[in-house]
């Protein structure tokens, strides 16, 4: 290789939007823009690394600056065009916000911004990761950014736009740049690889690419590392020596022991794999992606497009136990990094996929409902009659009659006591449980219970709320009727004595606070009072 290499990332780095991968949204706009001299002052690219923020943005420096006049295809061979790509031009100002955070630098610029351009048309400020800035960077800014001088233009560059100011936002035209495609990220390796004349397998550029995970510059770097570690050279087989990839006839015959559940030797395997020092946690990735493409097999059904082995596991795995196979892998990944180790993790992911398939389910099941039938027939002798069991000598019928003599002898309310007691017991919800809090027991008699409802909350008595408390009594206690009268309670309804009881616990919890001496050394070092309203107990900040 040449002596002053020159990485992947920096040399084919786009000059001109025709040779920019993806983002074709972005470069429309900005194209029309250029070509019609329609140019907004400020313009914020905003998207995850590696996706081009900068690169379009030196793009559109070059567009507007080019000597051959403002359009969006720049000559790249001016001396302007030639400077802003070597980084030289002193009418672009590059800044990195990381470094530049303090409202000094942000003046300083500022300061500068209004003197004419050294020999350009227009003098541009491009600021990158932008968010970076202090609040006082920010408001020193917001008046040049909506009003700055006509020769001047604000390229910003982000990758978290949720941390600007929304001032600031409102002053730029935003454009979000997509993740690059799988697709996008191979075809561009494949032609620096072509361009390169390095020799290289479709495969570990298929892999470089899913590495990537949508960062053209992420995908470049390792692709540097690849032509290092292969020596001119990108194979399959050096790209997983490389990264610790398990091989895709490994991941094969993983998917086939687990579709066939065979635990058993699902642990010898991962415990093979363990000893060769493969990296597991790709191992469980790889698997998520082979699910992945048997799912789609199994929709599309173009054998051409897929190899005789993934054909073949489509062909005998069902498309639900695909789905629970694919959702458990997706799980078992954010569970790794709490796993022991990574060994752990991956087995116990997948004899979860085991466990949870209905035939094992199923399984389970029958052999419980054996085991028990067996040892209660063998403890309990009963007969069967009409599909019930039924201990001998007592008929249905028979067997209804105590059950509900059982249940109405249980409704026992004879004072305020009891009623609370039948609230807190009861599943009353909604309007329900509010309105019964606020009664108290007047009597019981001939299975009719009546109560005395707070003249306060005559609203919530209506004859859908009436009939939900009654409706619910009679589930637990058959035969029951409701009378509510309005009147006062005196204080003695549950609702009335749970404030006055949380009101003492508040004043308890508001006494013991205050007299902390801690409490009163910081009040009296530090001048300050305490807000009552603030003081909580640990059970209300959590409800809270």
């Amino acid at each position: 290789m040449s002596e002053h290499y020159e990485v992947l990332a920096r040399k084919y780095r786009p000059h001109n939007f025709k040779e920019l991968v993806g983002q074709t949204h972005t470069v429309r706009t900005l194209v029309n823009a250029l070509d019609n001299n329609n140019l907004h002052h400020g313009f914020l690219f905003t998207g995850t690394r590696g996706v081009g923020k900068t690169t379009i943005a030196r793009i559109f420096a070059k567009s507007v600056n080019c000597e051959n006049g403002v359009s969006s295809k720049p000559c790249g061979k001016c001396e302007t065009c030639i400077e802003i790509d070597k980084g030289q031009s002193v009418d672009l100002i590059e800044l990195d916000a990381a470094s530049h955070t303090g409202v000094d630098n942000m003046r300083e610029i500022l300061e500068n911004a209004q003197y004419t351009p050294t020999k350009n048309l227009y003098k541009i400020y491009l600021i990158d990761e932008v968010h970076m800035l202090s609040k006082s960077s920010f408001n020193a800014l917001l008046k040049t950014l909506e009003e700055p001088p006509k020769h001047i233009k604000f390229l910003l560059a982000t990758t978290d736009p949720k941390k600007l100011p929304i001032t600031i936002l409102s002053r730029c035209l935003q454009f979000n740049l997509n993740k690059l495609s799988h697709d996008e990220i191979f075809n561009h390796l494949k032609f620096i690889m072509g361009a390169e004349n390095f020799k290289f397998e479709d495969e570990a550029l298929s892999k470089i690419a899913d590495f990537g995970n949508g960062s053209m510059r992420d995908a470049l770097s390792l692709l540097d590392q690849s032509i290092s570690y292969g020596n001119g050279t990108v194979k399959e087989d050096d790209l997983k020596a490389m990264l610790g990839l398990v091989s895709h006839n490994e991941i094969v015959q993983l998917a086939s022991l687990v579709i066939n559940r065979d635990a058993q030797e699902i642990l010898l395997f991962i415990k093979e794999l363990a000893h060769k020092g493969e990296n597991l946690t790709n191992t469980l990735n790889d698997l998520t992606s082979l699910f992945h493409k048997i799912a789609t097999t199994q929709i599309v059904d173009d054998a051409k497009q897929v190899s005789s082995e993934i054909n073949e596991l489509a062909s005998i795995i069902s498309a639900q136990d695909l789905q629970l196979y694919y959702q458990i892998a997706i799980n078992g990944q954010k569970d790794m990094r709490h796993s022991p180790s990574e060994q752990i993790g991956l087995e116990m992911t997948l004899l979860r996929m085991i466990a949870f398939h209905p035939d094992t389910e199923a399984e389970k099941k029958t052999l419980k409902s054996a085991q028990s039938t067996k040892a209660v027939n063998k403890d309990h002798p009963k007969e069967k009659t009409q599909g019930r069991l039924l201990t001998k000598d007592k008929s249905p019928i028979k067997v209804w009659e105590e059950s509900i003599q059982t249940i109405e002898n249980h409704l026992n309310v004879k004072s305020q006591a009891d009623w609370e007691k039948i609230i807190n017991e009861l599943g009353f919800a909604g309007a329900a449980k509010m309105l019964v809090k606020n009664t108290v027991f007047n009597s019981h008699e001939n299975q009719c219970l009546s109560l005395t409802l707070s003249d306060g909350f005559v609203n919530l008595l209506t004859q859908n709320t009436q009939s939900s408390i009654e409706k619910t009594l009679n589930v637990a206690y058959p035969g029951i009727t409701l009378v509510i009268n309005l009147g006062s309670t005196n204080g003695d309804s549950l609702s009335q004595k749970e404030s006055v009881k949380s009101e003492e616990k508040r004043k308890q919890t508001e006494s013991q606070f205050l007299n902390d001496d801690g409490l009163k050394e910081l009040q009296e070092v530090f001048n300050s009072q305490v807000d009552i309203k603030s003081i909580k107990s640990i059970k209300e900040s959590d409800n809270v």
